[in-house]
Formats: structure tokens, C-alpha cells, sequence
């Protein structure tokens, strides 16, 4: 395994009454005493469905233009605020850090558009990760790769610190492929490492134009 690491410890878990005393401070509209209404009333839904762990507020909700998404306010269990997307049904939930909901929710429609059309070509996905565990293709995931990739930062950072490599900014392909066993999400971020190690794409007369991301529909 190859890792450029930095050093920076794992961030620790708080306990809940603080994280409530945080995300009731999110309900800026509300007088103090309803704030410590919520937190001592632990009116907060805790979520644990993916590799990020979370409360979020059922109370502090945004709907989207479509109505098939709702944006939460929420905490991890390590303090950081986010907006936790929830379509409509079973379909994948996304974590997004950016302040605002409708930002958030413009982040998750088009990742989930992103992912269902890699989903399409999910063989060739794993094949990628066949071939870098065997070690017959080669190349290293980085942050940048994740970050354009169709997943939520806050997830593949929590993959990568339940293995011991918070703080890495690049891991061998091979060990991203053994994290897809038991991520599959990494998958998308193989693609994503895969994609950048493509050489340019010739045109006629000789021109050489850079390969350009897909682009996606949107979820709503």
C-alpha cells in the first residue's frame, strides 16, 4: 500500500448533549428556551445507514422544488454540520457540508444522477477493481479523485479513517479496490481515478482535446 499521509488524528466522537446543544443552535428563530426544549427532549433522529453517523433535526427541513427530496439539518457524531438529503422512498441518502439546503440539495440531485448512470456500467467498475487487486492495472485514488467523484466527501473520509487512513490524501488502487468490498461506493471513485489516468482524446487534424466529465441527469 502507498499513502501520502498527513499527520492528523481521527476526530473524536462528543458526547450527545453537545451535539444537541449544537444542532438546536441551527433553529436561530426560535427563543432560547424552545431551543432547550429540543435538546433536553432529545427531539433529534439518530442515522446510521451509511458510514457517516448522524442526528439530524426532522424539524429543520427543506423540501425541493420537486418534492421528491428533503434536506435536514443534522451533526455527525464528531460535531461537524452538514445537510443530510433524503429522496423520496429507499432510494440513497447524501451528506453535503455546504451551508446552504438548496445548494445541498442541488449537490445531491446531481450525484444520485451521477451514480445511477454509473450504475449502468457497474461491470466495468468491477472489473477496474478486479484488475487493481490483482495488481494487473495500477494507479493511485486521490482526494481530487473523490471529490469528483458522485459521493459525498463526508462518506469517503469516514471509509478511510474505519481503516486507519484519516488524513491520507492518496492510497494505492489496490487498497481502494479492497475498500470497495466492503464500501461498494468506492467504486465510483475508482471510476473517477480511472477516468483521470485516460490519455486525451484526439480529434480529426490533429487537435487533442482534454477528456471532459459526463454529464448527468438530474434527480428531480
Amino acid at each position: 500500500m502507498s499513502a501520502d499521509r498527513i499527520s492528523a488524528p481521527a476526530h473524536a466522537l462528543q458526547r450527545p448533549g453537545a451535539l444537541f446543544h449544537k444542532l438546536a443552535g441551527e433553529r436561530r428563530m426560535l427563543p432560547k428556551g424552545e431551543r432547550d426544549a429540543l435538546v433536553e427532549n432529545a427531539a433529534f433522529t439518530y442515522v446510521d445507514r451509511t458510514w457517516v453517523m448522524l442526528w439530524y433535526d426532522p424539524g429543520h427541513a427543506i423540501r425541493s422544488n420537486c418534492g421528491g427530496m428533503t434536506a435536514y439539518r443534522a451533526i455527525t457524531t464528531t460535531g461537524d454540520l452538514l445537510w443530510y438529503v433524503a429522496p423520496e422512498g429507499d432510494a440513497p441518502v447524501y451528506h453535503a457540508q455546504c451551508a446552504d439546503p438548496f445548494e445541498a440539495i442541488e449537490h445531491a440531485t446531481v450525484a444520485l444522477g451521477a451514480q445511477a448512470d454509473l450504475n449502468r456500467r457497474w461491470t466495468h467498475i468491477e472489473r477496474l477493481a478486479r484488475d487493481l487487486r490483482s495488481r494487473a492495472l495500477q494507479f493511485d485514488v486521490t482526494l481530487e479523485d473523490a471529490r469528483l467523484a458522485p459521493i459525498c466527501p463526508t462518506g469517503f473520509k469516514a471509509v478511510m479513517a474505519s481503516v486507519g487512513l484519516f488524513g491520507a490524501r492518496s492510497i494505492s488502487g489496490r487498497m481502494a479496490a479492497m475498500l470497495m468490498k466492503v464500501e461498494p461506493g468506492v467504486g465510483y471513485i475508482i471510476h473517477a481515478a480511472w477516468m483521470r489516468t485516460q490519455p486525451p482524446v484526439p480529434e480529426a487534424g490533429g487537435h487533442v482535446t482534454p477528456r471532459a466529465p459526463a454529464v448527468f441527469g438530474a434527480a428531480c
